[in-house]
């Protein structure tokens, strides 16, 4: 693949059209209202400091395995397996949420233009389940093209509103209040980062398809500040557009109101009620592209652990024809589907579903994040490579700092984000800190056990490089 493709590959997994017309009005009704813009600014930014010293570290530590590669370098395998454990959690459990989701707001179409009555939603998503699983099979240069074509009609759709707002103003005219400090403070701020954190979710991906891009060097790097970048503005101007549309004294109150429909409403308002529906259809489809996108990393976390010695070997076999990780795909499929069954069976709802996965999914990568910068830090510290201080120290500090603020209000926040159920909060959030201890655990038990197998962690190395991870 070549930049844009990785680019609007890895963009894919945030939905940016799902992101829009779902979590954009919980974020101005349940954080910061007006000051919407203002809260993907700031996680945007934290972003742009945290990519400084992943892709330096991508620069110099050129492994496939990305979090997992990177934290085995600068902090240590036993850190690092754990790290893997963490990244693949995040991704399943976004993978076989929005496996729901997309059910879900299927039903929610074909009831609105058909009048249908609801299908079961594991119906929906095993359809899904199978088209993703296919998909997956094939090189992800096939994966590429289809993302890329669903991120063209996700922003051309949004466009539609958004450019006739920056461009005239819209029915009350421009205005700059949401970029002020008292907008930017007019409700709960860090529930509302939280919020705008899960949508940037999936860029970090850029460094998983090193093995599966051209001048994966230069591609890496670009790709990633393209992917910041692109979707950082396009979340702001969106977010801006829509408080203007609304006003900044009623938009509240009308994403409060009519959360589903707040975005429908504003693009109904410039081009009529079909295109509206167009925008239903491409949500569906925008959340198709996020799943095809949480899938594709999955399997290439269990592909690089199996080439390493962590998984059985069959899992690292590449397919003789399309050189994609075939083995490690349809495991991926196969235990998506079977964490699902026990959610079925019980008749879990599949927005609250949905929901529970999101919290343990965005929690865990941005946990993932904060550790790699602190493995990037550390890892030029000890290395004293001949590289810019703000590329190894101060930008990954800033982001270091900004991640950890963001993983203690998600802590804050988690049981709101599971209706409130503190108990089950204590269980996902001690999974994930289980899934860390498991690894360090590990690593340590091979480390005396199976030495060969621990100096695998992490990726495939030079014997000069061992004792620093050790």
């Amino acid at each position: 693949m070549g930049t844009w493709q990785v680019v609007l590959t890895v963009l894919a997994m945030s939905g940016p059209l799902g992101a829009v017309a779902g979590v954009l009005p919980l974020v101005i009704s349940e954080g910061n209202g007006a000051g919407a813009p203002g809260a993907y600014a700031v996680m945007g930014v934290i972003l742009l400091l945290f990519a400084v010293g992943f892709t330096t570290m991508a620069r110099h530590f050129p492994r496939t395995g990305a979090f997992y590669a990177y934290i085995t370098g600068g902090l240590g395998r036993p850190l690092g397996l754990g790290a893997a454990y963490i990244a693949q959690l995040g991704y399943l459990t976004l993978l076989v949420g929005t496996y729901a989701f997309f059910a879900d707001q299927l039903n929610v179409l074909l009831r609105s233009m058909l009048g249908t009555a609801n299908v079961p939603w594991w119906v929906w998503a095993g359809a899904l389940w199978v088209l993703v699983t296919a998909l997956g099979h094939f090189n992800v240069e096939l994966s590429g093209r289809v993302l890329s074509a669903m991120m063209c009609l996700e922003v051309a759709i949004v466009l539609v509103f958004d450019v006739p707002m920056l461009s005239t103003g819209g029915p009350r005219g421009w205005q700059l209040y949401s970029f002020t400090p008292h907008a930017f403070v007019s409700g709960p701020v860090g529930l509302a980062i939280l919020f705008s954190s899960a949508t940037f979710m999936g860029f970090e991906g850029t460094a998983i398809y090193r093995s599966e891009v051209r001048n994966p060097n230069k591609t890496i790097p670009r790709a990633t500040y393209l992917a910041i970048s692109l979707i950082g503005v396009f979340y702001v101007l969106t977010a801006w557009a829509l408080v203007t549309f609304y006003g900044v004294d009623g938009i509240k109150a009308a994403a409060a109101g009519n959360p589903s429909g707040l975005f429908a409403d504003g693009v109904a308002h410039y081009a009529g009620a079909l295109v509206a529906q167009v925008m239903l259809c491409l949500v569906c489809t925008s959340l198709f592209a996020a799943t095809l996108s949480a899938h594709n990393p999955m399997a290439r976390y269990t592909f690089a652990l199996a080439h390493d010695g962590i998984y059985p070997s069959v899992l690292a076999r590449v397919h003789p024809k399309h050189r994609s990780p075939a083995i490690a795909s349809a495991v991926t499929s196969l235990i998506a589907a079977a964490i699902q069954v026990p959610f079925v069976v019980t008749g879990v709802n599949p927005v609250t579903f949905y929901s529970w996965m999101f919290a343990i999914g965005t929690y865990a990568l941005l946990l993932c994040m904060a550790l790699t910068c602190l493995a990037v830090i550390v890892y030029f510290w000890r290395k004293n490579r001949a590289e810019r201080p703000w590329n190894t120290i101060i930008a990954p500090s800033l982001g270091l700092i900004g991640l950890v603020i963001m993983l203690g209000i998600s802590s804050y926040y988690f049981p709101l984000l599971i209706d409130n159920n503190k108990v089950l909060a204590v269980v996902f959030q001690g999974l994930i800190a289980g899934l860390l201890i498991l690894g360090v655990v590990l690593a340590l038990i091979w480390r005396r056990t199976l030495p060969a197998l621990y100096a695998r962690i992490g990726g495939e190395d030079d014997p000069g490089k061992a004792s620093s991870q050790d």
